[in-house]
């Protein structure tokens, strides 16, 4: 008994860190009512919040640039990928385009040959 009461205060103990850490929301409330962070949080949860889909679309020089501020500018790392232009949907959408007439052409010659 003694052992499984050790056992899961150690479980415990590892996994309460990873639970009490900041969510990306909290982080943006934080920044939303002033404009600035004003707690300190970790670099993990920094990370996680400049990660996080729901708060993507915000500009960089707003809540992302609060952030990589706190993070410091060593400790944001880049991808090193261009953001998405549209440039590989128009690419899809001409190579379709290509395609279409392509079998229109061949439609039509081969109707003039019977």
């Amino acid at each position: 008994m003694t052992l499984v009461v050790v056992a899961c205060a150690l479980a415990a103990a590892i996994v309460a860190p990873a639970a009490l850490g900041a969510t990306p929301q909290q982080i943006y409330g934080d920044y939303a009512r002033d404009g600035r962070l004003d707690q300190r949080y970790s670099a993990a949860d920094l990370r996680r919040a400049l990660g996080n889909a729901a708060l993507q679309g915000y500009p960089r020089v707003g809540f992302k640039g609060a952030v990589e501020q706190a993070l410091g500018a060593q400790a944001v790392q880049t991808r090193g990928g261009l953001p998405f232009t549209g440039l590989d949907l128009a690419l899809i959408g001409a190579g379709g385009a290509v395609l279409l007439v392509s079998g229109a052409t061949l439609v039509r010659l081969g109707r003039a040959r019977k």
